[in-house]
């Protein structure tokens, strides 16, 4: 595994109780969308405590997200969320993310989600192209491998990714990769405490357990 991957604890319900076991990550991703109290008020109370670098996200619908306001009112929760937090998550194609890169003084990191399929190579990589001239600090894309040379795919862009670059390969096809794709490059790799926020998800303490198989740490 490269040096400088990190491990992600997304926390969502139970966000507080599960920053225990969160320990082991290097930085924690607040899933906004997922509490059902005031997020904002969990989120100020996880910076208190937290040791490592906070992530916040409030997940489009559109991609898997539960938050059931307006976008706008989404916008304003992520741009209140950039006291607390080091990082903002914000989906590419959403219409918030120019937004919050000209509002916010915190690193972007731009996201795409596929639930239903892996994009085609070449499709890939014209996104990555799109969050690029984005002026995102960091590129994720979370897609679902339908056959295994999907996963190929989604290496081979790791491979030739030009900024920092994390890949989530979702589903049972893509479990694995979670673990191999820090070998390849992938600068975040996302694990769960308590209940997995994504299908796939290995939990942080079996990442850690992955990356000493695989890369003898």
């Amino acid at each position: 595994m490269k040096r400088d991957t990190r491990i992600v604890a997304s926390l969502g319900r139970g966000a507080l109780s599960d920053l225990t076991a969160a320990r082991q990550a290097d930085l924690l991703e607040l899933r906004l969308d997922l509490m059902e109290d005031d997020p904002l008020s969990i989120l100020e109370a996880v910076k208190k405590v937290a040791k490592v670098p906070i992530i916040a996200t409030v997940r489009w619908q559109a991609e898997g997200g539960q938050f059931k306001g307006s976008e706008g009112e989404r916008l304003e929760l992520l741009i209140r969320a950039s006291a607390f937090a080091d990082y903002i998550d914000v989906e590419l194609r959403c219409g918030l993310l120019g937004k919050l890169l000209k509002t916010v003084e915190r690193p972007i990191i731009a996201s795409y989600h596929n639930f239903s399929r892996t994009p085609a190579l070449e499709e890939l990589r014209a996104i990555l192209g799109e969050m690029k001239n984005t002026g995102a600090e960091i590129a994720k894309i979370a897609a679902t491998p339908l056959r295994l040379q999907d996963n190929l795919e989604i290496l081979q862009l790791l491979l030739e990714a030009d900024m920092p670059l994390c890949v989530i390969a979702m589903g049972r096809l893509g479990r694995h990769l979670r673990a191999v794709a820090p070998l390849y490059g992938s600068v975040l790799t996302y694990g769960y405490v308590s209940q997995p926020t994504a299908p796939g998800q290995m939990s942080v303490s079996q990442l850690k357990q992955a990356f000493e198989l695989l890369a003898g740490e």
